[in-house]
C-alpha cells in the first residue's frame, strides 16, 4: 500500500487520473433511471462534475505522453471547443430562470 501511494504522489499523471476517476464514479453510480428519480434536481448538479472530470482526464492524457503531444493537444482542443459551445446555453438558461 505504501509503494502504491508513493507511486501516485510521485507521478502527476497518476493522481490526475485517479482524481478524474473519483469524480466519474458517482456519475456512473447515479446514471440509472431510479437514481435520477431519487436525486431529482440534485442529479443535474451532481452530473456537472463531468466538466472538471473531463479537464482532469485531458491533463492526465497529456502527462502520460512523453514525446509527441499532438494527440493530447487535439483532444484538449476538442474538449475546449465543446466546453465553449456549452457557455451560451448556460447563459441563456440562467437568464430565463432569473426573470
Amino acid at each position: 500500500p505504501i509503494a502504491a501511494w508513493q507511486e501516485i504522489v510521485d507521478h502527476p499523471a497518476v493522481w490526475l487520473g485517479m482524481l478524474a476517476l473519483t469524480l466519474l464514479l458517482p456519475l456512473a453510480l447515479t446514471s440509472t433511471r431510479a437514481a435520477i428519480r431519487r436525486l431529482g434536481a440534485n442529479w443535474k448538479r451532481l452530473h456537472r462534475l463531468i466538466y472538471p472530470a473531463a479537464i482532469l482526464a485531458s491533463l492526465h492524457f497529456a502527462f502520460q505522453v512523453k514525446a509527441d503531444l499532438r494527440e493530447p493537444l487535439i483532444y484538449a482542443g476538442i474538449l475546449i471547443l465543446l466546453l465553449l459551445m456549452r457557455l451560451p446555453h448556460l447563459r441563456s438558461t440562467r437568464q430565463t430562470t432569473i426573470r
